[in-house]
């Protein structure tokens, strides 16, 4: 298979030429025509890898704490086509035999995952004082036990979000890193002295900078510098954004990019099961039958009251738009903030940028960065 005539985005530059696949795999990058090859005209659009969301609960109507097999993989059809070829499937804070049905429904997947690379568990080990629209009630404390528990029994597990104020000495980070599993701090209320620490000891990530976390405080008419000013400060530490243009506004989005650059930024979507609905529906944040009651409006999640955002109904190819269009990000960055980045914390090296030796996970945009087709493993959906 060959894509002729298309903008290529590579990791710091355009190119106007032709790309080849085989076997799944990029093969070839140049000016050639190969005769006799299955082409696909891009006609002038932009070509660039296929989207990697390490951060999303749902989509489609589906959520994957109660997900069946055949709906997560719904979930995962649903954000595909939206140009995400590579989607990390994330859990909420939960009672444990809740979680554990979930990652039992993934387990039943086996190997037929489509676009599902592994699993995110995003609680229960988060603070309540930055509960955002998690169950406080459901919320515990660290567990060095529990995490082997679920690191022998799931191995798809690939990363969890802790409140590192709660990890006493590390333990549980520690072991997470011990294990292969990315650690990345959420819903927390540690502060910069506490997050320059839990660097130290292994946390690489900010769950969704800005929500569920502290920023600058007072203590007895001091300021204090909290988890936000450590995340865009500590060159150490990658940051997730929610680019949805709702949960943050244009001139912080500027911000964080200024301050982290593509490099340490990776875009995520956060969407739970309302993605994909129109405004005005009510529907649930986990699971459908004791979740969170929500309501869509105004292009985002939203609880009942109007008060608070309950994640997202973003897409990846919104997020796109939003930091080229309303951000005035380079797209050059901010495809890379929604590729390479993302897949670079995750340690996925076999994708993420377009070049060759990488998976031929594609997509075609047109101008105004709207999908024209999508390759996934070479092979157009």
């Amino acid at each position: 298979m060959q894509i002729i005539n298309a903008k290529i985005v590579l990791e710091d530059s355009i190119f106007f030429g032709n790309l080849r696949a085989s076997n799944e795999i990029i093969e070839y990058i140049g000016e050639e025509i190969k005769r006799d090859e299955p082409t696909v005209s891009a006609d002038g659009a932009y070509l660039v890898p296929g989207f990697v969301d390490i951060h999303c609960h749902g989509g489609g109507g589906y959520d994957f704490m109660d997900a069946t097999p055949s709906e997560m993989k719904k979930i995962s059809e649903f954000h595909l086509s939206h140009g995400t070829t590579t989607l990390v499937a994330t859990t909420m804070t939960d009672r444990y035999e809740q979680i554990y049905r979930a990652l039992d429904n993934f387990s039943a997947l086996g190997e037929d995952r489509l676009t599902l690379h592994g699993v995110h568990l995003e609680g229960p080990w988060l603070n309540p004082l930055q509960c955002g629209a998690q169950d406080v009630s459901k919320m515990s404390l660290p567990s060095v036990e529990k995490l082997k528990e679920i690191i022998e029994k799931y191995p798809f597990v690939e990363r969890i979000s802790i409140a590192p104020e709660l990890d006493t000495d590390y333990a549980v980070t520690r072991a997470a890193r011990e294990a292969g599993l990315v650690v990345s701090a959420a819903h927390t209320d540690a502060d910069f002295d506490c997050m320059t620490e839990a660097a130290g000891e292994g946390v690489t990530l900010i769950t969704h900078l800005y929500s569920g976390m502290k920023g600058v405080t007072r203590k007895n008419a001091y300021r204090t510098a909290g988890c936000v000013e450590a995340g865009l400060y500590d060159d150490r530490i990658f940051t997730e954004v929610i680019a949805d243009g709702k949960h943050l506004p244009k001139g912080l989005l500027q911000l964080i990019y200024k301050c982290k650059g593509a490099d340490k930024i990776c875009l995520i979507t956060d969407a739970m099961r309302g993605a994909g609905m129109p405004d005005g529906v009510t529907t649930m944040l986990g699971r459908m039958n004791d979740g969170v009651p929500c309501v869509i409006d105004d292009s985002v999640a939203k609880t009942t009251d109007c008060q608070a955002f309950a994640g997202s109904v973003a897409t990846a190819d919104r997020l796109l738009r939003t930091m080229c269009h309303l951000a005035e990000i380079p797209l050059v960055d901010a495809v890379k903030m929604l590729t390479k980045t993302p897949a670079s914390v995750m340690g996925y090296n076999d994708r993420g940028s377009i070049s060759v030796g990488k998976v031929a996970d594609l997509v075609l945009l047109n101008e105004n960065l709207e999908i024209n087709k999508i390759f996934l493993k070479g092979v157009e959906k």
